[in-house]
């Protein structure tokens, strides 16, 4: 029996998002509010996911490898595709509006997904669409630096200093997923910029408390040079 999920095509809605919703070509995207971006925000990682699910769903009876490498290829491609218009609509938004923000996170997403396609299935893709660059590629073998402090607390310090355009980015994520990636801690050696990202939104006390403590130190150290 076919399985119903072929007769689905997996990137519907997001095709819908990113080729009309929020591109600026087809749409009055300044238009729209920050409730209405957070909630596609929101959706757009989910249904990412599905699209995962779909193809292992898709390729889990499949034997033969070159129709899994087919299948995959075709899933991979469409996502490519999809990073691409996405980029495009980037480029056009301003700086200055909430759309910025979320673009960027939708292009971090989609490329997100990308490595979790590759992750699993590398050896089927054939890689046949080249999508431009916009924002800071990942990092592969580099030298970590170790932080003395936990990851909360780098996130503290990170958005602080974002709060106060000591750095300056089109939003708060595209500091964390630049600058996270080459840091480590005694704990962690990989960190996850998304989950040091999502710890500022309840920032603990104590950890307050070690992040000023360490300013302290700095603010003692320029003294007295």
């Amino acid at each position: 029996m076919r399985n119903k999920s072929f007769n689905v095509y997996p990137y519907a809605w997001l095709d819908e998002v990113i080729e009309i919703t929020l591109n600026p070509e087809k749409t009055k995207v300044a238009d729209l509010q920050s409730q209405q971006l957070e909630i596609i925000e929101s959706k757009f990682d989910q249904e990412l996911q599905e699209v995962l699910k779909d193809l292992k769903t898709n390729t889990f009876y499949l034997f033969s490898f070159k129709k899994i490498k087919a299948v995959v290829t075709q899933y991979y491609d469409s996502l490519m595709l999809l990073e691409h218009q996405a980029v495009q609509n980037l480029s056009a938004y301003p700086d200055d509006h909430p759309l910025a923000a979320t673009g960027e996170n939708i292009v971090l997403y989609i490329r997100d997904m990308g490595l979790a396609f590759k992750k699993r299935y590398g050896k089927y893709i054939v890689e046949t669409t080249n999508a431009p660059n916009n924002t800071p590629p990942r990092p592969g073998l580099i030298s970590k630096i170790l932080c003395k402090l936990s990851a909360d607390q780098i996130g503290i310090i990170l958005k602080a200093a974002d709060d106060t355009k000591v750095v300056i980015a089109s939003s708060l994520s595209l500091v964390f997923r630049t600058i996270v990636p080459y840091l480590s801690t005694d704990k962690i050696k990989n960190i996850s910029w998304d989950s040091m990202r999502k710890s500022t939104y309840r920032i603990e006390q104590t950890d307050k408390d070690a992040a000023i403590a360490t300013l302290e130190k700095l603010i003692i150290q320029i003294r007295n040079y």
